[in-house]
């Protein structure tokens, strides 16, 4: 089955991909979503920490009030060495609400899936379809074509790939150009995976235990390992970030329950929060990962790959946002942000292109334009340009920051040791580091085509 009607292609459904969904659907371009899970909003990854460049971008869609409903503000981190004790506080999170004037936030990944579905009108709603796993891009005159694993395919005037580290449509997009079924692009495609693996991840979900509060944020930091905890009103996240021996660009293996339990095993003594009800092995009065891992309700067990991808558009007809084109570790939350912004950039350009072809600015129009494929490629392939380089050098500054960061945490060089301890603590850093992001944030950009009241603002 072919579904001719032309549209933009969006693969991946995740709070990237959602963010496309809304920003199409503000900008009256027609389009389809493809998510290769069961379901759109599901519980699957680990909580997310969105900043105030996220949060500046969806606020425009009118969704801050509900994001707040259901996540918490950070404040100030607390933060142990392995055996228990503190190494200091930091209170980075609480200059930057008060720089911003809205405080960076943690959020699981499902509801935050759930407040940007619930926000999208029914009819962009029925454009999500889940089970849509992508075999094969195909370029066409004047389109492309996606083909799924169940037989259906997709033409449209573009691809978006929204679909994570892993992305199908960066696979394909070498070869999207050829008519060769889905097979020979399996065996052709994306040779060396572009990024570098040096840290694993397992994080866990757990009820909020006895003496645990809301709001609590913790970090232990150590040689070759170190957490970030969160507690929230009903239940706590912890991810451990653990240096593998040697960083790796092979393809990630699937962690088995024998996996996690050795591995708990091995870091079970890392303290996860000052708490009066348990002891460690010390004597200090800390909860640690081997007592709230018996109270887990999820977990998961994930490499972490860095890097930016060197091509994020192929053709005139492929573009990638998000995980797709570039990957951090956890440790700063910028991921996920970044993602976002991209989606700012991007569609920005888009809605031009497309005003355009429609023979001036439909913005205030109602219905959604159906454009007919005869956006030149040429028009495209410019537009994918400006957008990578508009990007590129900020996000290739925040995976080298997100990877020191984690770097330092895990004690991994004896100078990465000294900042954290006695440098990155220290209130005049952290309050200079706020200004510069302050500055950054108010630079950062929005939806040219959205009106409304800026709700997150920087100096």
């Amino acid at each position: 089955m072919v579904v001719t009607e032309p549209k933009i292609i969006v693969v991946g459904g995740g709070p990237v991909g959602m963010t496309v969904a809304h920003a199409l659907t503000r900008a009256n371009i027609d389009f389809v979503l493809l998510e290769s899970r069961a379901s759109i909003v599901m519980a699957a990854g680990a909580s997310l920490v969105m900043s105030q460049i996220g949060l500046r971008a969806l606020s425009q869609f009118g969704v801050l009030p509900d994001i707040e409903k259901v996540s918490s503000p950070l404040s100030i981190c607390k933060r142990f060495n392995h055996q228990g004790q503190t190494i200091g506080d930091t209170k980075l999170f609480s200059y930057l609400r008060e720089n911003h004037g809205c405080a960076s936030r943690v959020i699981t990944r499902r509801d935050l899936m759930q407040v940007l579905f619930d926000a999208l009108p029914d009819e962009a709603q029925s454009k999500l379809l889940p089970n849509k796993k992508v075999s094969s891009l195909h370029k066409t005159e004047d389109g492309v074509v996606v083909k799924c694993t169940d037989g259906t395919s997709y033409e449209g005037t573009l691809v978006i790939g929204a679909d994570g580290a892993y992305s199908a449509v960066r696979k394909h997009m070498a070869t999207m150009d050829s008519q060769h079924d889905a097979q020979e692009q399996d065996s052709n495609s994306e040779k060396e995976p572009p990024y570098l693996t040096t840290y694993r991840c397992f994080w866990m979900r757990f009820p909020r235990l006895p003496g645990i509060a809301p709001g609590d944020m913790t970090e232990s930091h150590g040689p070759q390992a170190t957490t970030q905890y969160f507690a929230s009103e009903d239940s706590a996240v912890v991810a451990v970030y653990e240096r593998l021996p040697q960083p790796t660009r092979r393809p990630p293996r699937r962690y088995t329950d024998e996996d996690e339990a050795a591995f708990v095993a091995r870091w079970g003594h890392l303290p996860l929060d000052d708490n009066p009800h348990y002891r460690n092995a010390e004597g200090v009065r800390v909860l640690t990962l081997e007592e709230a891992y018996a109270h887990r309700v999820q977990t998961g067990f994930i490499n972490l790959e860095e890097g930016v991808v060197a091509d994020w558009s192929r053709g005139g007809r492929a573009v990638l946002v998000g995980d797709a084109a570039h990957k951090f570790t956890p440790s700063t939350g910028a991921g996920c942000n970044n993602g976002i912004v991209d989606v700012v950039v991007l569609v920005n350009k888009l809605h031009k292109i497309f005003a355009m072809a429609d023979g001036g600015d439909s913005s205030s129009s109602s219905s959604i334009r159906k454009p007919a494929n005869v956006i030149p490629e040429d028009k495209l392939t410019a537009a994918f340009r400006e957008y990578q380089e508009a990007r590129f050098n900020t996000v290739a500054f925040h995976c080298g920051f997100s990877g020191r960061a984690t770097s330092n945490a895990s004690w991994a060089t004896p100078w990465g040791k000294f900042m954290d301890l006695y440098v990155l603590s220290v209130d005049l850093v952290l309050r200079l580091l706020v200004r510069w992001a302050a500055g950054k944030t108010a630079l950062s950009p929005v939806f040219d085509f959205i009106e409304g009241e800026e709700m997150v603002k920087g100096f």
